[in-house]
């Protein structure tokens, strides 16, 4: 499809990919969303929490929302956008992956950016209650990777049921997201700071040897390549993010997917917009606003709905 032209332009503060990645992860809040939890099993005997959010008794429309590295379904990011469908009369269901619940999981393994069999797995739940017959898939950044991933690898055998994907701030070049961040980038050292905090509050989980060699690993690189991607099958991190990254299945999505990268995102190469696929599917829609950070979109608001937000129900009803 033809790229689309963007309406997002904010005041110059917002323009600043720091200010916009970084404000809105710290001090955003988001009221009104109030989640029902449901424990799902695992066909692996591991388990996901889901987070309900009912808009109304009886609805046939639901929105499934996948968060980004080591959030959880109260991310500010993610409950504007669940407010947000919420109000569009859409239930929302967001999971969480493994281990971020609040509760450490069964098994030592995680929901890495390529797991898009956790992903199918919520949804082959939800469509077993066949309540629903529209169903967005919403992804944040590695969020947004899984549905991507999900929707490609699924192609036209797809359920029918899922109408639309949307990928907010996705890293769908891994290793191009890699190579922007840095070895000892800022976001670099943030993300691997959360990754430690993490692993170490799973530790009984990990083996004691492992253990005490994963803190003296000195780079975020360094804890895919020697512990992350070996746990998962994976040679090492090169390995990890190529056969992990959507960019791979994109071309393969057949229904209709909106990607949504901000140009000045600090963490995405441009190679994540996938204007190329773009440009020559039918499925795929990418817009690229100049600003917005990563999965920023800042807009003043009273109720802690940014354009962001906005920005993906429009896509929704109106294509």
């Amino acid at each position: 499809m033809p790229i689309l032209q963007s309406s997002y332009f904010p005041s110059p503060i917002w323009r600043n990919p720091h200010v916009s990645t970084i404000y809105p992860s710290a001090f955003r809040k988001v009221n009104g969303v109030n989640y029902i939890r449901e424990r799902m099993e695992l066909s692996d005997g591991d388990f996901l929490d889901l987070d309900w959010s009912k808009s109304s008794e009886n609805n046939s429309k639901l929105a499934i929302f996948t968060h980004g590295f080591l959030g959880n379904s109260t991310r500010p990011y993610l409950l504007g956008g669940v407010k947000a469908f919420n109000l569009a009369n859409y239930d929302a269901l967001a999971w969480n992956h493994r281990g971020v619940s609040g509760e450490n999981n069964r098994f030592e393994k995680i929901t890495t950016h390529g797991s898009s069999g956790d992903l199918e797995e919520v949804i082959n739940y939800v469509l077993s209650q066949k309540q629903y017959t529209e169903i967005i898939l919403v992804g944040y950044s590695k969020g947004g990777n899984i549905s991507m991933k999900y929707a490609g690898e699924k192609s036209a055998n797809i359920p029918k049921e899922i109408k639309k994907i949307i990928a907010i701030s996705s890293p769908t070049d891994l290793q191009g997201s890699v190579d922007v961040m840095g070895k000892k980038g800022f976001y670099t050292e943030r993300f691997k700071t959360k990754l430690l905090k993490f692993l170490l509050n799973r530790s009984e989980l990990i083996d004691n040897q492992v253990l005490k060699e994963i803190p003296k690993m000195k780079y975020l690189d360094d804890i895919t390549d020697n512990y992350i991607a070996p746990l998962h099958g994976f040679k090492d991190g090169r390995d990890y993010y190529e056969q992990c990254a959507a960019m791979y299945v994109v071309d393969k999505i057949r229904v209709p997917t909106f990607i949504l990268n901000a140009k000045n995102d600090p963490v995405l190469s441009e190679s994540c917009a996938m204007l190329n696929v773009a440009k020559n599917s039918d499925y795929i829609y990418s817009e690229i606003p100049n600003h917005g950070g990563h999965c920023g979109f800042y807009q003043p608001n009273t109720d802690g709905i940014y354009w962001g937000d906005k920005r993906m129900i429009e896509f929704v009803k109106k294509l």
